[in-house]
């Protein structure tokens, strides 16, 4: 299985802090649910999210600026302590796959922005780790894995 720290080094020499997006880029003053969210990220810096931030805040809500600045934190944690990151990792797959033709969804489109070779394969990396981990406890349920997890490593890989 991919080591997580090694994934968490690529992550720190892949996403840079600095420049941090401006504040009003970071916060979504949609809904009260937004607002929470937004304020619990704090627009801080991306390595000083904890992972108490990371397992209870549904990251679906940021802005895309804030989904993209703050994904190498939700990647850490999520390989650090899947326990207790829990269902924010395979929330996190499902927020990397693309929609399903003949879907069109702007959502995703705003979040995929402009990530670099580097950042890209740090996500196929997050995605790797996490297919291996579905591929073993599924198949001692004997069941097939999800196909979510192979549709976003094919997006983030390049593959047709």
């Amino acid at each position: 299985m991919t080591d997580p720290e090694t994934i968490v080094a690529l992550a720190r020499a892949a996403f840079p802090v600095e420049p941090q997006p401006a504040r009003n880029a970071l916060m979504k003053y949609h809904c009260p649910e937004c607002i929470d969210v937004s304020n619990a990220y704090g627009a801080r810096p991306w390595p000083e999210i904890s992972l108490d931030v990371v397992a209870n805040n549904e990251t679906a809500l940021l802005t895309a600026a804030a989904w993209r600045y703050y994904l190498p934190a939700v990647i850490t944690w999520c390989v650090r302590d899947p326990e207790v990151a829990d269902v924010r990792c395979e929330y996190l797959v499902y927020q990397l796959e693309p929609p399903q033709p003949p879907k069109r969804d702007e959502w995703f489109a705003e979040r995929i922005g402009d990530f670099s070779e580097e950042q890209r394969r740090v996500i196929v990396a997050y995605l790797d780790w996490y297919r291996e981990r579905e591929e073993a406890e599924y198949s001692l349920l004997e069941m097939p894995t999800p196909v979510h997890v192979y549709r976003a490593l094919a997006f983030w890989k390049g593959e047709p």
